[in-house]
């Protein structure tokens, strides 16, 4: 088993990630991110676009005129989390968003009901009733890059294993008290 060693457990961390990107049925795919809103956290489940080991690197993507976007500008401290049950494998990393501006062919390639996410009334604004479909504007179409600075892995095998990796450490990892 990879995970009895810091390396390997890191390994396998970013085996799933990768994995998330490229399988939409994979647990990874869909990380819950928190940012720092005017009350205090704010929790949003994405969809996991790249994960690039080399540049400790998560990308997920939102539309320019949400909070969090305004919340990420505002503060670019973030965190997300990913659990994966078949291991029993809990992923908890920290990092500093960038936005970015969306590749135009990315969203060009996106069905009309996806670019329709990033169109319309800004996320969050109360409605009469169901929203419909807005026309998609390519302008909001948004890249977060998350920078990881720190990531915490929770291993519920038996016994219980925990690891954290910091980016100031160089990835070296240290076992911690579950």
């Amino acid at each position: 088993m990879t995970e009895e060693t810091l390396t390997g457990l890191l390994d396998t961390i970013w085996q799933h990630l990768a994995r998330g990107t490229a399988d939409r049925h994979h647990p990874a795919r869909h990380p819950t991110l928190a940012s720092i809103g005017t009350d205090g956290p704010e929790l949003r489940t994405l969809v996991l676009r790249r994960a690039e080991r080399s540049g400790a690197l998560l990308e997920v993507h939102t539309d320019a005129a949400s909070p969090k976007a305004v919340q990420i500008v505002a503060d670019p401290r973030v965190a997300l989390h990913v659990w994966l049950p078949k291991p029993r494998l809990q992923i908890r990393a920290r990092a500093m968003a960038l936005l970015e501006p969306g590749d135009p062919a990315v969203f060009a390639n996106l069905p009309p009901e996806a670019q329709a996410n990033y169109g319309g009334p800004v996320p969050g604004t109360p409605l009469p009733g169901p929203a419909k479909r807005a026309a998609g504007d390519p302008a909001r179409f948004t890249r977060i890059l998350c920078h990881l600075t720190e990531v915490d892995a929770l291993l519920l095998s038996d016994p219980h294993r925990r690891a954290r990796y910091r980016a100031d450490g160089n990835w070296q990892g240290q076992w911690i008290v579950p």
